[in-house]
């Protein structure tokens, strides 16, 4: 009885422990930047909120810039880690959910009030903000949407849909209109904006000046990945570089992407209006304002991304050798069917076949089991594949080593007919791999020249040594694979190396 109360306690304590709430701090880049990835909490969080129950928290006299920064926005987090944590897009009181938006905040000093269990929160002082709807017949059912703060005086909505009508701004229940549109100033309560039905990208007014202006979503709105971890945040001098592309405004996708590690975040229109954020990688949901994207693995990937539902991957492709010339031939079409000659790389631009029995006829490269992405040309047997380029015609049948960079379509095919086992050749090689130095032998001819081939076919090594017994000093070359051709008289024989 003894031993099942202590596993019953145990049990539970455990149980407890992944959802206690230990502290709570109020962290982002609006309040000095984001800590650490989910799973490496660092150090501790500098804005400690403080609680005599551990349910109520309360913070004085927390300084907060604007939340439209690259990353921006605050967020509500337990125990310095991102395994429990808060967010909504609403500011200046709220109801926080677990791994919500960013809140959009606005620059002023507050005091913030937070309850973890309803997630209910609120930041009281700074600028007193007023309360503003857009309203009128042309907003579908309730019949008035909440306009978000981006300062004391502009306000906004992002991806609406309205009707055929008319509508107004309320400002703390006051009605203010105008007669232009999509542009114009809002003034008289008797005056109505004339919308036209349609969807809008970004819907904004300053209660200041009275601007008003409604923005129509593309069909198909420009999407792109910024951050650290894919070559900088904006601003960028024109559009972001790393423009996704669609054919139907919800599916996104792009290729060759090279990555570091460090952050990234997708955006729309270029802007920081709309934007998709989550800390996953490779693959996850984004949240409209959610956090950045934590890129941990360097490397170049096809990314793609669901605008509707947020869903994105980044993937390294599969890359193969199809064709009449390979043994798997060209592939059928049938749904599931996998390339059977697939290369391999080590970093996602790369792909090599160490070896593959080849006939004299025709192949092509091809990406993902698929004809979406392939590469080809008439030259043999090195050149530059181009999409839905020529076959290319495989001249000799042979055994090859392979080569090709995804990025350029460069490939090479290196014939390795000649290689033998080392137990049996006329040639042998030592060390085999090798971190500093080959030792070739020959025990009955000369060795007139040998060629250091790297994967891509480019030559990187050439000697002469006309003896028996040859020493090639490898300690300048780069770890990875490599091919040596050895003449000897009217005799070539080729034979892998590999530089550790």
């Amino acid at each position: 009885m003894k031993t099942r109360l202590l596993f019953l306690m145990l049990l539970l304590s455990v149980s407890f422990g992944y959802s206690q709430v230990i502290s709570v701090a109020v962290v982002g880049e609006a309040a000095g930047g984001w800590p650490g990835d989910a799973g490496n909490p660092g150090p501790i969080d500098v804005h400690q909120m403080v609680s005599t129950d551990g349910e109520n928290w309360t913070l004085s006299d927390l300084t907060l810039t604007n939340w439209n920064n690259p990353g921006g926005g605050i967020k509500f987090r337990a125990n310095n880690d991102w395994v429990i944590n808060w967010g909504s897009a609403i500011f200046p009181s709220g109801t926080g959910t677990q791994g919500g938006a960013n809140i959009e905040c606005i620059a002023g000093t507050y005091s913030v009030e937070f309850n973890s269990t309803t997630g209910v929160y609120a930041f009281i002082g700074g600028t007193v903000l007023p309360t503003v709807m857009l309203v009128g017949t042309a907003v579908s059912d309730p019949g008035s949407l909440t306009m978000s703060a981006t300062s004391a005086t502009e306000f906004r909505l992002t991806n609406v849909t309205l009707l055929d009508g008319t509508a107004q701004i309320d400002i703390d229940g006051g009605l203010f209109g105008g007669d232009t549109f999509p542009d114009g100033a809002i003034s008289d309560p008797s005056l109505f904006i004339p919308v036209t039905a349609g969807t809008y990208s970004l819907i904004t007014v300053n209660i200041d000046s009275g601007a008003y202006s409604f923005v129509a979503a593309p069909l198909i709105p420009p999407v792109s990945i910024v951050g650290d971890g894919v070559g900088g945040w904006p601003p960028f001098v024109g559009p972001d570089p790393n423009q996704l592309t669609s054919a139907d405004g919800v599916n996104y996708a792009i290729n060759g992407l090279t990555c570091v590690v460090g952050p990234a975040k997708f955006r729309q229109d270029n802007d920081w209006a709309i934007s998709w954020g989550a800390v996953d990688f490779p693959s996850g949901t984004a949240l409209l304002s959610g956090e950045n994207i934590a890129i941990t693995t360097a490397g170049t990937y096809d990314v793609t991304f669901n605008r509707t539902t947020g869903a994105y991957a980044f993937s390294q492709p599969t890359i193969a050798l199809v064709g009449a010339a390979t043994p798997g031939g060209w592939p059928t079409g049938t749904p599931g069917e996998i390339d059977p000659s697939v290369m391999t790389s080590t970093d996602g631009i790369n792909f090599t076949l160490s070896s593959i029995v080849l006939s004299a006829d025709i192949c092509k490269f091809r990406a993902n089991n698929a004809w979406a992405v392939n590469w080809g040309s008439a030259d043999f047997p090195v050149g530059v594949g181009t999409q839905d380029g020529a076959n290319i015609a495989i001249t000799t049948a042979s055994t090859y080593g392979v080569t090709l960079n995804r990025l350029t379509g460069e490939y090479a095919f290196i014939d390795l007919l000649a290689t033998t086992s080392f137990n049996n050749s006329t040639f042998k090689v030592t060390p085999n791999p090798t971190t500093n130095v080959w030792n070739f032998s020959s025990t009955n001819k000369t060795i007139e020249t040998i060629q250091i081939v790297d994967i891509l076919g480019k030559v990187v090594m050439t000697i002469a040594p006309k003896n028996t017994l040859v020493q090639v000093d490898a300690s300048s070359l780069t770890s990875g694979l490599y091919f040596a051709k050895i003449t000897s008289g009217n005799a070539t024989e080729t034979v892998k190396l590999v530089k550790n």
